[in-house]
């Protein structure tokens, strides 16, 4: 009886803490870009977005974050296999990501939200 008790707490620690690292980042817009292909994630009060490759060769992405009206929050950050812009977390924005390169690329975008930029 007392396995099983154990068993359980674990058991219900796991899901917790799950929930809880789930609640802090969105992957989003996970598939082929073509060249200049964007893609726009959901609304939260985001602390950081990032654009992957998810291809491996390094190709220029970019990510900027919208209002949800439109318009975009700053300016393009870009860079090679990776892209990432920090926010103060206060306002609610929608990430994009962006194939800056020549070819398709399979990417997708995470945005972070309820803790400081990783």
């Amino acid at each position: 009886m007392l396995a099983t008790a154990v068993a359980g707490a674990l058991l219900g620690f796991v899901f917790a803490s799950q929930q809880h690292a789930s609640a802090y980042g969105t992957n989003y817009c996970a598939g082929w870009q073509p060249s200049g292909g964007s893609c726009v994630g959901p609304e939260h009060t985001l602390t950081a977005n990032i654009a992957y490759d998810d291809t491996g060769s390094d190709s220029f992405v970019c990510d900027i974050s919208q209002y949800p009206g439109g318009g975009y929050y700053g300016g393009w950050a870009c860079g090679d296999g990776e892209a990432e812009s920090c926010y103060p977390g206060n306002q609610l924005l929608k990430g994009e990501i962006l194939n800056d390169s020549i070819y398709w690329l399979y990417m997708n975008g995470t945005e972070f939200y309820a803790q400081g930029c990783p």
